[in-house]
């Protein structure tokens, strides 16, 4: 049996078979190389592709209520949303060419130091910031992320 399939395969309609079914994989089961990969991207920096998924994080975590967004739609709300989303990445961008870092200390100071979370005498409260943190729904490590990312941010600035 194995012998006839070895006679098949040297035959012209076994290549002709071959090619058939090949065709399908290289149209159907390749076409995000045809089409670039790009159809989840909304913006493109430089090699970084901004997927809609990042837009509608960014949609999620800027704070305006769903109500606000439909209402000014007209205003060009999404342009100012997508408009701040591109320019932080442009930020984090020339923060990773840069290597630019901020270290656990200057962090644990800036908190520290933050007039929120400091009782009358100037003292700082652990129990305000985690009141803080449960008021905005933020884990300590989001919260601690942003705040890292924002004096990354000013200094690249």
């Amino acid at each position: 049996m194995i012998g006839s399939f070895r006679n098949f395969a040297k035959t012209k309609f076994a290549g002709i078979l071959v090619f058939i079914i090949i065709i399908p994989f290289v149209f159907w089961g390749m076409g995000s190389m045809f089409s670039g990969g790009n159809t989840n991207s909304i913006a493109k920096i430089n090699n970084k592709n901004i997927s809609t998924q990042e837009f509608i994080d960014h949609l999620n975590n800027s704070g305006i209520p769903e109500n606000t967004i439909r209402e000014n739609l007209d205003n060009d709300i999404i342009e100012e949303l997508l408009t701040t989303l591109i320019s932080t990445s442009l930020l984090d961008l020339e923060i990773q060419d840069f290597n630019l870092t901020y270290s656990e200390n200057s962090l644990l100071k800036r908190i520290k130091k933050n007039k929120n979370f400091l009782d009358k005498n100037g003292n700082f409260k652990r129990i305000k910031y985690e009141k803080f943190l449960l008021e905005n729904n933020l884990s300590a490590p989001q919260f601690e992320q942003r705040l890292k990312d924002r004096e990354l941010q000013k200094k690249i600035v």
